[in-house]
């Protein structure tokens, strides 16, 4: 990713590498309704992670059809902007990365599930871009920088 870019998502991010999005699924038992809910979504090296536990629904729906979107939504000022990620899911079963994923991200697995990154009720999965759209606050069009972020 370059310099400038980085720097002012970090910005944006707050200098963390966890923030709340707004998570975006199909559910396939529904007629592939779409749907949206708030959640932490974790970043290590500009690469998305989400946890929730395995009995949750939108679970289900990613394990039927793993596809998601996602927006971290900006305010600056009087103006506001995005990042908006589209791509495909990929669960990460392997335990030390979900720990060092999280330890970096200070997002304490052992508190929600019992056994932390090794429980088996969670469910760790990584979003990997398809699309990567940026919209500045303040600017009118967002920007296509899906050639930025890591497969």
């Amino acid at each position: 990713m370059k310099q400038e870019l980085n720097e002012e998502l970090r910005k944006r991010f707050n200098g963390k590498h966890k923030t709340v999005a707004h998570l975006a699924t199909v559910d396939a038992e529904a007629g592939y309704a779409p749907e949206i809910r708030t959640m932490t979504l974790l970043e290590d090296d500009w690469r998305f992670y989400i946890a929730s536990s395995v009995s949750d629904r939108k679970v289900r729906e990613l394990r039927r059809h793993p596809l998601a979107a996602f927006l971290v939504y900006f305010h600056d000022g009087k103006n506001a902007g995005y990042l908006r990620v589209t791509g495909s899911v990929e669960a990460v079963p392997d335990t030390r990365a979900r720990n060092r994923i999280a330890e970096k991200a200070e997002y304490p697995l052992a508190c929600r599930w019992k056994g932390g990154a090794a429980s088996p009720e969670l469910y760790f999965a990584r979003i990997v871009p398809k699309r990567v759209e940026y919209l500045r606050p303040g600017e009118e069009r967002a920007a296509n920088v899906t050639p930025e972020f890591p497969l």
